[in-house]
């Protein structure tokens, strides 16, 4: 019975101690998150004087191109300092900056360039500036802030184009002995109605096109679908079939989709 309570008393003991360790990595976890996200100010970064650490740009246009902001700052120290890195945390914020010592007293500036494309909304992006005088904690800690002003037509949201006629993707694979049907999302990101078709005259039977729907007014989204049907094939089919869409003003070649079958 002594050993059993031993074994049993041994098992407690290891339950706690794992339990305890595993409490422990939570808060560690977080404290480490928590440093990069916010990270101290290098002592040596006091002497990196900004006009501005918070910069509020207002309101922007997402479909209005990159922003580039400035900002200025005074070297109050007694020795030159060097920027040798700056970061940001979101790839749509892309710092620029001068590696050329800057002698005490003396001025120079960054530069922030702002990508609003796909960022609608407000935002707050954080800038961190490392000199060589700051080691591994940055000198400066910049705020870039405002809100932008969501486009009317997103046509970034898809990766093809075709004339006026935005497409998220410009072929369809289908598997050779089953009947599937695929839709291709697209948009008319042109000022007029557009009209969608297809020279159907120049597919095979086993190859259908339809609209849904055919016509779209500017901004509105249709759906090309495409069907295959492997029982209206011949013996020998082709590898690859080029569905040639109408409605878009560009040559032929411009405005295909292509059906590979394999």
């Amino acid at each position: 019975m002594k050993r059993i309570s031993g074994i049993a008393l041994t098992c407690c003991a290891m339950f706690f101690c794992a339990g305890r360790t595993m409490a422990q990595e939570v808060p560690d976890r977080a404290r480490l998150l928590d440093s990069l996200a916010h990270p101290k100010v290098s002592e040596t970064g006091r002497t990196m004087h900004f006009d501005k650490n918070v910069l509020d740009i207002g309101s922007i246009l997402e479909d209005g191109g990159p922003q580039e902001y400035r900002y200025s700052w005074l070297n109050a120290g007694n020795t030159p300092v060097s920027v040798v890195k700056v970061t940001a945390t979101c790839g749509c914020t892309v710092p620029g900056f001068d590696r050329s010592p800057v002698a005490p007293g003396d001025s120079s500036s960054l530069t922030v360039t702002y990508y609003p494309k796909g960022h609608p909304g407000k935002f707050s992006r954080r800038i961190f500036v490392y000199t060589d005088l700051s080691g591994k904690s940055p000198a400066a800690i910049l705020t870039l802030q405002g809100h932008v002003e969501p486009a009317a037509i997103p046509v970034w949201e898809y990766g093809y184009r075709m004339g006026s006629l935005v497409l998220k993707r410009n072929e369809v694979r289908f598997a050779e002995g089953r009947k599937e049907v695929a839709r291709i999302l697209c948009m008319n990101a042109g000022d007029k109605p557009m009209d969608l078709g297809a020279e159907t005259m120049l597919l095979p039977p086993y190859i259908k096109v339809r609209f849904e729907p055919g016509h779209i007014a500017p901004g509105e989204k249709a759906d090309i679908v495409i069907s295959y049907d492997p029982g209206a094939a011949p013996m020998r089919m082709l590898d690859g079939v080029p569905v040639i869409l109408t409605g878009p003003d560009v040559p032929p070649s411009q405005r295909t989709v292509k059906v590979l079958i394999k």
